[in-house]
């Protein structure tokens, strides 16, 4: 097994074990109640350390590549001076939404009283053990998905649009299977997550998420064909923008 990979994995470990401990401590506190209620209670728990195992593993994986770039001269935070306003604020809006989606699995997994918004999206509108085992099998396979990209990009990952010192095109890999696995990895992770924990306000982040992640995706594009030419639009026309190979989009 790739150790990127085994790393994704093994970071999901302290979270599963976490929550159950944290199970098993609220087992004891409920063993005269209702059985039923205990039960889902104990589920609901489970999947909020779920939850922040896969951030912590996500995050992880992150630093660790920006580090690991760091050391080889590659600086990975990149500033687009040439932006729009428009696309200013929508980076902006994409900024916000990923740092509140970020504290709000920590505010669940560790019983935070502050919730950002109104207390409206604390309301629970999908629950039940199916729904979290298809949110955890989504979000595991976010976490796999997105080292597996971050492997394969290699020295050509970026946070902005380099035009100074760009790395070379990648089609290889994963990234024979689609354009973009890292906006698809966090495409599942933004559905994942809010079907693990079942709260509006992770309905509400994916709904305003998904939609900014496909804008991006388009200027991306843009950005890739002024940069590569012919090569990004002749792979371009042999691998889809999400996992579908395509001809036209």
């Amino acid at each position: 097994m790739k150790p990127t990979i085994l790393y994704a994995l093994l970071t999901l470990l302290p979270g599963a074990l976490f929550a159950a401990d944290q199970i098993s401590i609220e087992a004891k506190f409920i063993e005269s109640g209702n059985t039923t209620s205990a039960r889902a209670m104990t589920t609901s728990r489970f999947s909020e350390w779920f939850a922040f195992g896969a951030l912590t593993c996500w995050m992880g994986l992150a630093l660790m590549r920006v580090f690991m770039l760091r050391a080889r001269g590659v600086s990975v935070f990149v500033v687009d001076r040439q932006r729009t306003g428009w696309q200013m604020l929508a980076d902006t809006v994409m900024a916000a939404c990923l740092l509140t989606f970020a504290y709000e699995i920590i505010a669940y997994a560790w019983q935070l009283p502050f919730h950002i918004g109104p207390s409206v999206l604390d309301r629970s509108v999908v629950d039940g053990p199916a729904s979290q085992a298809l949110g955890a099998l989504l979000v595991t396979g976010a976490v796999i998905l997105y080292a597996i990209a971050l492997r394969d990009l290699g020295a050509s990952w970026r946070l902005g649009f380099d035009r100074g010192a760009p790395g070379p095109l990648v089609t290889g890999g994963v990234y024979r299977w689609t354009r973009h696995p890292i906006y698809v990895a966090f495409d599942l992770l933004f559905m994942g997550t809010f079907l693990l924990i079942g709260r509006l306000s992770f309905l509400v982040l994916a709904l305003v998420c998904v939609p900014l992640l496909h804008a991006i995706m388009g200027r991306e594009e843009r950005f890739l064909t002024g940069l590569y030419g012919d090569a990004y639009r002749d792979y371009s026309r042999r691998v889809g923008r999400y996992f579908f190979r395509q001809r036209h989009e």
